[in-house]
């Protein structure tokens, strides 16, 4: 049954049988008959009640008392409890839950105001001045839960709490909580409380803090100070890491800038900004700078240098801007920074670091498109970089200018004249990364532009041969050239830089040829049990051709002559444009040449094994197989090219294996020099190997069980490969939920031992050998990663492998990840190589206390 009562400031209601009026002892104003005062004290709202049970109405105590399943409501909370109390004279009620035949607690108070919920053992609520007194009560505040013995609701919201503990484990009996004897919350906003102490396992820790802050702000960041965390290295000294300030700036931007200092000198400050606005962009800017101290001051051990690191991602949404895109993913850095400074393993094995920046505009209903990008590309390893920046190019898709907009009938043979157009701007900078930001770096810039216009056509006399002949006007613009003359002091030709602005062009006519058919062979097994049905052999030849001739008057004066001996006997052409961006755009010469490539596919019509549907599934057997080759007809010697082949096959759906050579027409002489005649007049052999390797990858879990390779082997699956950096949870771990199962996953239904463990175990073998001339290299590696879900709760990844050229195990890591419910434990080791050492960790999983861990390292900069 559901009764309500209601009060309002000017009239009462005479009660009928459904509603209860609160009405107040002073008597009726003989002045204003049918009215009466309202107490001060008397709610302004409705409240409805109801109960399951029983509703007794206590007239002469003005109390209404609630049995089983009560509930209360008013426009802003709701109460729900096995019993309640309610008082009209004071506002009051009380609700409290009872004990089962087993003792158990039910029917506990829940009260509900908003978005907000908490249960308590039992509450006490004035309507009027909604103060609340509430005896052993759990509330949730973002990622924590508070344990409270006795709170009190205060009207504006915020309560204070005595006899109370902050835990973000959510388990009945919290592993882990922080003691609080008083405490304020301000709901959605923060805790702060006075002295407390930290309890594991209910044991008090001598782990003290003289107050609490606890952020527990559900909408946005809050700016605020980053706690350091401290530690002791045997090279470096004591240090105090992550210690700086985290900026909030707006709701999809903030900014944190932290430190590490340590005690023999060594600084590294680093900045961060992460930004996200929806259906616009988002990305992070980072930037670090280090000052590394080596050795001892004042001994020849000691050492000083400086390192950066620059990151950068910005990524666009497409529909955000439709024909125009930006994107940014720039990754460089000084050499030295990721050995001295990085605890990822990739970034001590990687030697190549990529940047680029681009934008790219396109116009609907045209065919011109623009684009513009900033690249750069470093080698860590010989410490050189390449920057292009900027590079601009401005293009004009395919048209066809004889072709009608409205086609009748078939397409003419002329109406496929196509033309294109196409122009780049590109600045370079090739140095070390030490000279990248200096004056010298920008004296070597190599600039240019470059712009093509082909008039093309394509004929197709038969099936499978077309004839492309083609008209190109190229043009490029550079800032300077080159003059070479013959010093006869030193006998040598002297090279000369000459500033400017010089323009070359040349047309440039050419055609070019190709026939590219495809034969098929079939063989069908007619024997109706085997599981065979067909092998198809597919051969795929093709023979090009393609000449430029040399026209006279076609070109710009763009190649010279410079004498090479004092005699005046010997001559040598030359480009002015020699070492230029884009060279020269024509020939000095004719040119001319036939390329020939073979190209061979295995497929077999396969019926499963025990089918019932009678299709029969294709297979691959050899996925390609490929022979290519080429022939120079106006070459003055040695016109063959080298003969290339190629062979690529996947076994069993899981086992990839690919293979390929080189061979080369002509011999060699005795010291190793390539020479004009064939090898088999030379050497004795049809063909000269000058290298050969192969590859196998394949997953071994896969394979054992039969599921199909989606991909090549990569990181296993748990596996970070973040070496000590265990600022990430573990892939898979924190999503354990198994509460109820100490075992772990560990055994079945019924109690008996399971030992399904998953595994993975992706394998990578490869084998080079390379002979150039006389001398031969051979290079051999293993390698290979994987992980064991040991349970359910404990992950184990492992990567490493083996060098047969060094004779040397190559960089190995381990990890083990335990879940522990509230916590995370880890422990790294990588037992070799540059990143030597080992890191263990137990941290709480939620972020609100990402500062409570317990870590302990030894890494490559204690030289152990």
């Amino acid at each position: 049954m559901a009764i309500s009562f209601s009060l309002a400031a000017q009239e009462s209601k005479i009660p009928d049988g459904n509603e209860i009026v609160k009405q107040d002892s002073v008597k009726a104003d003989s002045l204003m008959p049918g009215f009466r005062k309202i107490s001060s004290s008397a709610i302004d709202q409705k409240v409805t009640y109801s109960a399951a049970g029983q509703v007794k109405r206590d007239i002469a105590n003005k109390r209404v008392i609630l049995i089983d399943k009560a509930i209360v409501r008013s426009e802003e909370i709701e109460i729900t409890a096995d019993s309640m109390i309610f008082n009209m004279s004071n506002n009051l009620l009380f609700a409290a839950g009872r004990r089962d035949t087993s003792g158990k607690m039910i029917g506990t108070p829940v009260f509900k105001e908003g978005s907000n919920e908490f249960k308590a053992d039992e509450l006490t609520y004035n309507f009027k001045t909604k103060k609340a007194l509430i005896k052993n009560i759990v509330t949730k505040q973002d990622e924590g839960l508070i344990h409270s013995s006795y709170t009190k609701l205060l009207e504006d919201g915020t309560s204070n709490i005595s006899k109370s503990s902050y835990s973000t484990c959510d388990a009945d009996t919290p592993h882990f909580y922080i003691n609080m004897p008083k405490a304020r919350v301000y709901p959605g906003e923060k805790i702060i409380s006075g002295p407390g102490n930290l309890v594991v396992e209910g044991i008090p820790l001598p782990l003290v803090i003289p107050f609490g802050y606890f952020p527990i702000n559900t909408n946005r960041s809050s700016s605020g100070i980053l706690f350091p965390s401290f530690g002791q290295e045997r090279e470096r000294g004591y240090s105090f890491k992550d210690m700086g300030y985290y900026f909030a700036i707006s709701s999809y931007m903030d900014l944190s800038i932290k430190g590490d200092v340590y005690s023999n000198g060594t600084w590294l400050a680093n900045a961060v900004t992460n930004y996200n606005k929806l259906y616009k962009y988002n990305g992070n800017f980072n930037f670090s700078y280090a000052n590394n101290i080596t050795g001892h001051k004042g001994l020849e051990d000691y050492g000083q240098s400086t390192n950066y690191r620059l990151g950068w991602a910005f990524n666009q949404d497409p529909k955000s801007s439709p024909g125009s895109r930006f994107s940014a993913s720039v990754n460089m850095s000084s050499s030295g920074y990721d050995q001295q400074n990085s605890y990822n393993v990739n970034d001590h094995v990687t030697t190549t670091r990529q940047s680029s920046i681009s934008y790219s505009k396109s116009w609907a209903g045209t065919p011109f498109n623009l684009s513009a990008s900033a690249n750069h590309s470093q080698n860590v390893k010989n410490k050189t970089v390449d920057v292009n920046l900027p590079k601009v190019s401005f293009n004009m898709g395919r048209i066809y200018p004889l072709k009608m907009k409205r086609s009748t009938g078939k397409t003419k043979w002329y109406q496929e004249l196509q033309f294109q157009y196409s122009s780049s701007l590109d600045n370079r900078i090739s140095t070390y990364d030490s000279l990248l930001f200096t004056g010298e770096s920008l004296e070597s810039m190599q600039n240019g532009f470059k712009h093509d216009a082909p008039l093309s056509i394509q004929l197709r006399p038969f099936k499978n041969f077309n004839i492309s002949p083609s008209l190109t006007y190229s043009g490029v613009l550079y800032s300077q050239k080159i003059q070479k003359t013959f010093d006869y002091e030193t006998s040598q030709v002297v090279k000369d830089t000459i500033s400017g602005m010089f323009y070359g062009q040349a047309v440039n006519p050419s055609i070019s040829a190709g026939y590219n058919p495809q034969i098929f062979g079939m063989y069908s097994f007619l024997n109706p049990n085997s599981r065979v049905q067909a092998i198809r052999h597919v051969i795929k030849p093709s023979v090009g051709f393609s000449y430029v001739p040399e026209i006279p008057g076609l070109s710009s004066d763009m190649y010279d002559t410079v004498r090479t001996d004092a005699s005046g006997n010997r001559y040598e052409e030359y480009s002015v444009f020699e070492g230029n961006i884009y060279g020269t755009p024509s020939l000095s010469d004719k040119s001319g040449s036939f390329s020939f490539s073979l190209v061979n596919l295995v497929e077999a019509k396969v019926f499963a094994k025990n089918d019932t549907t009678g299709i029969a599934k294709k297979v691959k057997i050899i996925d390609n197989f490929g022979i290519t080759s080429s022939y120079n007809v106006f070459a003055d010697s040695m016109r063959w090219a080298p003969v290339s082949m190629q062979a690529r096959t996947t076994l069993l759906e899981n086992i990839n294996i690919s293979a390929r050579a080189n061979f080369d027409l002509y011999g060699i002489d005795s010291e190793g020099r390539s020479i004009g005649t064939f090898a088999l007049a030379a050497n004795n052999k049809l063909m000269r190997l000058t290298s050969v390797g192969t590859s196998l990858d394949l997953s071994l879990d896969k394979l054992l069980t039969g599921k199909k390779s989606t991909s090549s082997p990569g990181q296993p699956t748990g596996s970070q490969g973040i070496g000590f950096d265990n600022s990430r949870s573990p892939i898979g771990v924190d999503d354990y939920d198994d509460h109820d199962d100490p075992g772990g996953g560990m055994t079945d239904r019924y109690g008996y031992q399971n030992f399904d463990m998953p595994w993975t175990l992706n394998l990578s073998y490869s084998i080079n050998y390379s002979k150039p001339s006389l001398k031969s290299t051979i290079s051999q590696t293993l390698s290979f990663n994987g992980s064991v879900t040991i349970t359910k709760k404990m992950l184990m990844d492992y990567t490493s492998g083996y060098d047969f050229t060094s004779k040397a195990i190559t960089m190995t890591q381990i990890g083990i990840r335990r879940d522990l419910h509230c916590w995370i434990m880890s422990f790294n080791w990588v037992p070799n190589g540059s990143m030597k050492g080992w890191n263990f960790t137990i941290r709480a999983k939620a972020s609100v206390l990402g500062d409570l861990k317990y870590d302990r390292r030894k890494d490559f900069h204690d030289q152990y």
